[in-house]
């Protein structure tokens, strides 16, 4: 995962200089799960490292990343963009994430609510993107670095939490895949649907009973069945996941998910 640092970028004299370089976790805490890769039942060609499943437990947040007051919303950061080196992530020229790769998500950091500048850059100073971002006060969002025709944007996902009660999660599907722009989802058969997700569309959530469940991804371009990969889930009661779906490598059906856990404790 990328790390969530404060640090000063040295060949580039507009960045903020910082005395030392301090690297900020949660207190005992890192994502708590293990990685679960698939390859795909049909289609994929290319054996890769398919899914991951990440769990995000909302204990204090220490990281701040640029904030000058206490109005303060929470952001974090997923590079689902393929074709690029790690990248570097700074709001308004001060670093606050380091090595963030294909596939990688941050811890949530606050930030100051109201507009700011986000510059995406690599190790050897390129600039891919600067843009304004508006952060809202007590929101929590997702910043998804993704691929576009015109090459990287962000995009911004609200996060919102379950209230599916002590025997249901809830489930949603966010399609950022630039080669498979129209998508299913399918939880153990049929259980839980989602049909013809679009590209940088975000679904509303699903309820689904606590159990374990395989979780199907297939095109909706193609008649019939055309199952791109599966992934295993285990649904808790009243946890929220997301389902991101992006390329790992701009080629059709280059896919792969992560699955994000946000519990309330």
């Amino acid at each position: 995962m990328g790390n969530l640092i404060y640090m000063p970028k040295k060949k580039d004299k507009n960045i903020k200089e910082q005395p030392e370089p301090v690297q900020l976790q949660e207190e005992n805490d890192t994502p708590g799960t293990e990685p679960v890769y698939e390859t795909p039942s049909e289609g994929g060609e290319i054996n890769e490292p398919w899914g991951s499943i990440i769990t995000m437990f909302p204990k204090p947040i220490i990281p701040c990343y640029f904030c000058d007051s206490d109005q303060v919303g929470l952001v974090r950061f997923l590079n689902a963009a393929a074709g690029y080196p790690p990248f570097l992530v700074y709001i308004n020229d001060q670093m606050t994430v380091n090595g963030l790769s294909n596939g990688d998500m941050t811890q949530y950091g606050r930030v100051s609510a109201k507009v700011q500048m986000i510059t995406i850059t690599d190790d050897a100073n390129q600039v891919y993107l600067r843009k304004e971002i508006s952060i809202s006060l007590k929101g929590s969002i997702t910043m998804a670095i993704i691929n576009t025709e015109d090459g990287l944007d962000v995009m911004e996902i609200s996060d919102m939490l379950c209230n599916g009660g002590i025997n249901t999660g809830c489930f949603r599907v966010c399609n950022l895949s630039l080669t498979n722009q129209r998508i299913n989802v399918m939880l153990n058969g049929g259980s839980v649907v989602f049909q013809e997700v679009d590209y940088k569309q975000v679904t509303n959530f699903q309820y689904a009973t606590t159990r374990y469940y395989v979780v199907y991804v297939s095109s909706s371009n193609t008649s019939g069945s055309n199952i791109l990969l599966t992934s295993n889930l285990y649904v808790r009661g009243n946890v929220s996941y997301t389902l991101y779906v992006f390329n790992w490598t701009l080629i059709q059906n280059a896919i792969r998910v992560l699955i994000v856990e946000d519990r309330r404790s």
